[in-house]
């Protein structure tokens, strides 16, 4: 499940995704992505991660929207509080063109920082 949060940024977009990421909810966050490029250059991604999985669907959507928008993303801040996000993140990094980068719940105020170094 996916829901949209207000960011604090204009050139942000911020999710919280639960429980399974499925390819509607990565549909939703392209669609977020789409209508930002009318408005601006580059977008930034702000993700919390409160999930136990995903689809593969998703996982193949997710590396075409990375395709998709290779020279557009900015950076994506992904929060959660289960470590082994960062691992995965970290290596999912490795090869993107945006920057990529975990942060924990309780590092909040780094996080928004992090995004703001365009």
């Amino acid at each position: 499940m996916i829901q949209q949060i207000d960011s604090l940024r204009v050139d942000t977009l911020v999710y919280e995704l639960e429980l399974f990421i499925t390819e509607e909810d990565i549909k939703t966050i392209d669609t977020g992505i789409a209508f930002m490029f009318s408005e601006i250059d580059h977008v930034n991604l702000m993700i919390y991660i409160n999930v136990e999985g995903e689809s593969i669907k998703a996982m193949i959507n997710q590396f075409q929207i990375g395709a998709k928008y290779w020279n557009k993303i900015n950076r994506i801040a992904y929060v959660a509080d289960k470590k082994h996000w960062q691992t995965i993140i970290a290596f999912d990094n490795l090869f993107t063109k945006f920057k990529e980068k975990y942060f924990d719940v309780d590092d909040m105020d780094n996080a928004w920082k992090w995004i703001a170094k365009n």
